[in-house]
């Protein structure tokens, strides 16, 4: 718990939305294929007076980079990504929701460099029953951790704080 109030975000890898609609499509900077990185979108600009986000997606497009897990903390909605593949570009697409009701939407392009290398790390896996299988996967980064080992629920998804 102590690792996530200490995140602070990149502000390279930061989209500020600005007030108005903007018809095009907005870029976040280059990332590596091996590379795991967070993606942030801040909504302020469009938010009314005490408004803050209270849920959030990322979607991807296309095959090879994955969203581990999505966080939202105050006005951004951070994704963190790994994975893709070099020399290919991903359109993102980030939705907020918030605590007056508000829905918004900010669509991104993400473009992959460099090679991906396979990184084998074996992981332990705790489960509350024997039939469930542990997820393919690697942990995202609000995984409980007991003991090293992982903790999975009975439809074999990872129990987070």
């Amino acid at each position: 718990m102590e690792l996530l109030l200490q995140f602070e975000l990149n502000p390279y890898r930061i989209y500020q939305v600005s007030k108005r609609t903007n018809k095009n499509i907005a870029t976040f900077p280059l990332k590596n294929a091996s590379s795991y990185l967070d993606y942030s979108v801040d909504f302020s600009r469009r938010f009314q007076g005490n408004e803050y986000i209270t849920r959030g997606s990322v979607t991807v497009n296309g095959v090879g980079l994955v969203v581990s897990s999505v966080s939202c903390n105050a006005s951004y909605l951070t994704a963190f990504i790994e994975g893709g593949t070099a020399s290919h570009t991903y359109f993102l697409t980030y939705e907020a929701q918030t605590n007056l009701g508000g829905f918004y939407i900010q669509e991104m392009i993400l473009s992959i460099t460099g090679q991906q290398t396979e990184i084998k790390q074996d992981y332990l896996y705790l489960t509350f029953t024997e039939k469930v299988k542990p997820p393919n996967t690697r942990p995202p980064l609000n995984a409980l951790k007991i003991n090293n080992c992982y903790l999975v629920s009975d439809s074999s998804f990872f129990m987070g704080i």
